[in-house]
């Protein structure tokens, strides 16, 4: 049986699930990547988690690729190591050391950032400044220290993404990929974790499971501000914790990739929304996890914290008027902390 891989871009990485999971191989399973010629980062991410996953679900059939031996741009990416290990071709995700305009497919481990911080004899960082660490780790290998502006927002909007997902997801691990286009002055960054899910993670708070029924209003309502799991009427919002949960990360990052002219994706369960400066769009999908696209235009970061007071501020307005949501962000959600 031979699968043709499409043309990766995020809308066939959305249909990719769909598709692959109708064939069920009986002896032999070819995947072919000859009409692969697009390499975006959110597309490689959840393309190669898909096709893991089916390979993951016939463990007993044989797979082989076809057509992948001169896509050697993928091949340093991770991609088809990040399909599989045993795959002959390409680094393996997070070898490569990266250049001046991409991020690898990288595995962040949170719970060893963290271990690797209490073995240190004279400094110990809370998670929430590791994460931030890493994340300025991660967008210097983009911007390479050319530009402060660039530098500041990539390390605010990865960080607010994986500090989301190690208070939600319930797994330790986020997966990252980035590319910039200089010519074009555009920068994705792309995250996804193999968790509980957008639906499981904020219908735990009995106050939303009353009306988010479905993976569609997960959504919906996760990208509204102060929406979060750790919301309770009957308690005032904790100020004495810097990086106490505040609902506000995944409205600051999908507003502000919305104010650059960009957009954001959020894929999760059987859902995914699309945001930019012209609408918001819901469509179907399938993914057992959770996967953000980020994508902004560089052209319009000349202050990078104004643009962040700017969509912080409106957040407040807009968390006024909403029920069950907490009423400012935290202080994480409106700067950088180190």
């Amino acid at each position: 049986m031979i699968f043709d891989i499409p043309d990766l871009t995020a809308e066939s990485a959305l249909k990719l699930n769909d598709s692959l999971h109708a064939l069920a191989p009986f002896d032999k399973m070819t995947l072919d990547f000859s009409n692969m010629t697009n390499f975006d980062p959110f597309a490689m991410l959840l393309a190669g988690s898909v096709i893991r996953s089916y390979r993951m679900e016939y463990p007993d059939v044989p797979f082989c690729l076809h057509g992948h031996e001169n896509k050697s741009y993928a091949g340093v990416m991770g991609f088809f190591k990040y399909i599989s290990p045993n795959i002959n071709f390409g680094k393996m995700p997070g070898e490569s050391l990266g250049s001046s305009n991409y991020i690898p497919i990288t595995p962040i481990h949170v719970d060893k950032l963290y271990q690797t911080e209490i073995e240190k004899p004279n400094q110990m960082l809370v998670i929430g400044e590791l994460i931030e660490k890493e994340a300025s780790r991660l967008s210097q290998i983009v911007d390479r220290g050319e530009n402060n502006e660039l530098h500041y927002l990539l390390t605010f909007l990865i960080r607010e993404i994986i500090r989301n997902t190690s208070e939600h997801a319930k797994c330790s691990t986020v997966w990252i990929c980035g590319q910039f286009w200089p010519s074009f002055q555009i920068a994705e960054i792309a995250l996804l974790d193999q968790g509980i899910g957008i639906y499981n993670s904020i219908t735990k708070n009995s106050f939303y499971k009353k009306y988010i029924i479905d993976d569609k209003a997960a959504l919906e309502w996760t990208v509204k501000a102060g929406i979060s799991e750790c919301f309770n009427p009957l308690l005032k919002q904790k100020n004495n914790d810097e990086w106490a949960n505040s609902g506000f990360g995944l409205y600051m990052v999908s507003n502000i990739c919305k104010k650059l002219e960009g957009c954001f994706n959020l894929v999760s369960g059987k859902n995914f929304i699309k945001i930019n400066n012209e609408e918001t769009f819901i469509g179907e999908t399938q993914f057992n996890g959770t996967a953000i696209r980020i994508r902004i235009s560089t052209q319009g970061i000349y202050n990078a914290q104004s643009i962040i007071s700017q969509v912080s501020k409106q957040g407040i307005e807009e968390a006024k008027n909403l029920k069950h949501a907490f009423r400012m962000p935290s202080r994480p959600s409106k700067e950088l902390m180190i």
